[in-house]
């Protein structure tokens, strides 16, 4: 029986870390960032936690709500969210902004520890097809991570970027049937491995059987309150400069909230890429952009809430 070490349920993840490069993608750095870039970048996440925080105040359960960013630029949203008494994630890879990534247990662990973070964060492109020698390396890395979380009072937390390739696709009939595929077996070789991680982060498939049965696998021989999190907004669009989500953006909030073993959403960057690129621009202040970001997390809690409401979710 495996059982969660947190204590507290992620319900609203903002995903403030390497998914996306502020360096080049909105401060315009060419090459390796200067120390003006970094400080620019590192002070655009904080415009993101900042937005979270006014979420928080506006009604969005602080219990519930959580940050994951990295210590490479942001150590100070992570320093904030312990100060505020939120959820904390950090990266637990070498990617610095520019950079290479490569997982390693022993920096990752000791990142979280001087940090205090409730999670060490990890984004793993896994493919069960790929040559085993890789597989292994991943699974070991991930393993050897996972004890030393459980050893020391935190959590392990896994986000699983599924590429299918050519090979699957033909073989299951489509790109959406291939992903999932992709991410239930890679899943299950992980599990298998001894690896536990007290959550799974993963952009489902729309269809509504697919996604639960991605997330009992979850929870799948006596996994107890293991927490289980749809991402939202992955790809950002930078024309989109509205306060509130997209269609697609509520459509994954509401699968979320109906899956029966999806505990909440993490919010990616397209809740505030269009917003940070026009306050790097000058065309709009800070408080702007932390107000409008703020509205669409808040729009996003609502649609979760209301969703969750009327779903046989317990």
């Amino acid at each position: 029986m495996i059982q969660d070490i947190t204590g507290s349920p992620l319900t609203f993840m903002a995903g403030i870390d390497h998914r996306i490069n502020f360096c080049r993608e909105l401060i315009g750095s060419v090459g390796e960032p200067t120390a003006e870039e970094r400080n620019k970048a590192a002070r655009l996440k904080t415009v993101v936690f900042s937005a979270m925080k006014r979420a928080v105040e506006a009604g969005v359960p602080k219990s519930q709500a959580a940050v994951w960013s990295d210590s490479d630029l942001g150590e100070g949203v992570l320093l904030r969210g312990r100060a505020m008494s939120l959820l904390t994630a950090v990266s637990s890879d070498q990617r610095t902004e520019g950079g290479s990534s490569e997982l390693s247990p022993t920096r990752g662990w000791d990142v979280a520890t001087r940090l205090d973070a409730d999670f060490a964060g990890v984004r793993v492109n896994y493919n069960p097809d790929s040559p085993r020698h890789i597989r292994e390396q991943a699974q070991d890395n991930l393993f050897r991570l996972s004890r030393k979380c459980r050893a020391g009072n935190r959590g392990l937390l896994v986000e699983l970027l599924a590429s299918p390739t050519r090979r699957q696709i033909e073989r299951t009939g489509g790109y959406e049937e291939a992903r999932t595929m992709v991410l239930l077996e890679s899943m299950r070789q992980i599990q298998d491995a001894g690896v536990e991680p007290a959550a799974w982060v993963f952009e489902p498939p729309a269809d509504r059987r697919a996604a639960a049965a991605l997330a009992a696998q979850a929870h799948l021989d006596e996994r107890y309150g293991i927490q289980v999190l749809f991402v939202v907004g992955s790809e950002p669009d930078p024309s989109d400069e509205s306060d509130y989500p997209t269609r697609a953006e509520e459509e994954m909030t509401a699968l979320a909230a109906r899956t029966l073993g999806a505990t909440g959403i993490l919010i990616g960057p397209a809740a505030y890429f269009a917003q940070l690129a026009r306050l790097n621009q000058g065309l709009i202040s800070e408080d702007e952009a932390v107000e409008q970001v703020a509205r669409r997390i808040q729009s996003l809690h609502r649609v979760f809430q209301d969703a969750r409401s009327t779903a046989d979710v317990v």
